[in-house]
């Protein structure tokens, strides 16, 4: 029997030290951060928007739809205060992202007081910036922060503002461009999903650049264009 009982401690010792060695090198479960699946883009292509009766004509990213919004007569107000006439809408519009850039265009000689009297140019325009950044800067519960860009292509008289709203805003991207005599143009980003910096991110990115080509590439039509 002594045979047997020497040939078991020889298969029990270093089963037991295996045993030791694994408990002592087994870690305690971690649980993996939250994340996002995986931003799936469109691929990016450049299109030329000339729109009949827009008075804005640039390169757009092809994922997205240029549609020509119905028009109004703008902003109708009472009393002695501006009055927007001959406004125009229009939506880039990205049905795979569920989002759309909403553009709007101001003629700057089409803004009158309620009693009929033509505002000024310079008036006007102090009008609608001071309203984009009203815009802009009602996001600021929300934000995190607002970043602001200079617009500035002079060989195409195309001045203005791009502000890039950090945060869980509605709108993370925001601009107005003008030439300051005739044309005002104001643009906003809108998802159509609850804000959520975190996710949408890739997403706001891939449109900011599509905003800075429309801005690069935006040309005021000739009168009557």
């Amino acid at each position: 029997m002594r045979p047997t009982i020497s040939l078991l401690k020889n298969i029990v010792g270093p089963l037991l030290v295996l045993g030791f060695c694994f408990a002592c090198t087994e870690e305690d479960p971690v649980a993996k951060p939250y994340g996002y699946a995986k931003a799936v883009l469109p691929k990016r292509q450049w299109a030329k928007c000339q729109q009949p009766g827009f008075p804005a004509h640039f390169e757009y990213n092809a994922a997205s739809v240029p549609r020509l919004l119905p028009s109004g007569s703008g902003i109708n107000t009472e009393g002695n205060r501006p009055q927007q006439e001959g406004t125009l809408w229009m939506n880039l519009e990205y049905p795979e992202l569920r989002a759309q850039v909403h553009l709007s265009y101001h003629p700057l000689n089409s803004i009158y007081y309620g009693n009929g009297q033509q505002v000024r140019v310079a008036d006007a325009l102090a009008v609608l910036m001071a309203e984009t950044q009203r815009m802009t800067f009602k996001h600021t519960l929300k934000a995190s922060g607002i970043e602001e860009t200079l617009v500035r292509y002079p060989e195409h008289r195309v001045h203005g503002m791009l502000y890039t709203v950090r945060g869980n805003a509605a709108s993370q991207t925001q601009f107005y461009v003008t030439d300051s005599i005739r044309h005002y143009l104001r643009g906003s980003l809108y998802f159509g999903a609850t804000p959520n910096a975190d996710s949408l991110q890739p997403y706001s990115d891939y449109i900011m650049e599509d905003v800075l080509h429309v801005l690069s590439t935006l040309k005021w039509a000739p009168k009557g264009g």
